[in-house]
């Protein structure tokens, strides 16, 4: 059987296979901004992370060294970001651990407790320690204050 051309249903085949492609174009272009919007937010966010690591700034000398993490925590938190702030501040207790890549290191050599700032490391940990757990303990009490 052959069929009957009808120019009102090959318009509407043109109008749904316009409507799909301009659907797939758009969703296409939606996707492109979103990743383009979410490389610029990292390459932003991350920047700044490092760029106001001060914590990292200015290792202290024996003389300056803090002995308690009352004190210690005091001298962090003016010196990290309002990113690091905001990311301490967002972490579970279950997850604190996951802090020590970005500040451990920081801490363990700002406060001189690979330096022999026994004090310190007694006032974290209670008994002598590993200079990384008492690094820990500190991150523990910066997280604890913020959460108050």
């Amino acid at each position: 059987m052959v069929g009957i051309y009808r120019p009102e249903q090959k318009m509407m085949e043109a109008a749904r296979n316009t409507r799909h492609t301009a659907s797939l174009s758009h969703k296409r272009c939606a996707v492109g901004v979103a990743l383009l919007l979410a490389t610029i937010m990292c390459a932003v966010f991350c920047t700044a992370g490092l760029a106001d690591n001060k914590l990292a700034e200015g290792i202290l000398g024996p003389d300056e060294w803090p002995t308690t993490v009352e004190d210690t925590v005091r001298d962090i938190l003016p010196r990290i970001s309002t990113i690091q702030w905001l990311e301490i501040k967002t972490t579970s207790k279950d997850n604190v651990i996951s802090l020590y890549s970005e500040f451990g290191v920081g801490i363990r050599d700002r406060y001189g407790l690979w330096r022999g700032n026994d004090k310190l490391i007694l006032s974290a940990c209670g008994f002598r320690c590993h200079p990384d757990d008492a690094s820990m303990k500190i991150i523990e009490a910066v997280w604890q204050e913020l959460q108050k």
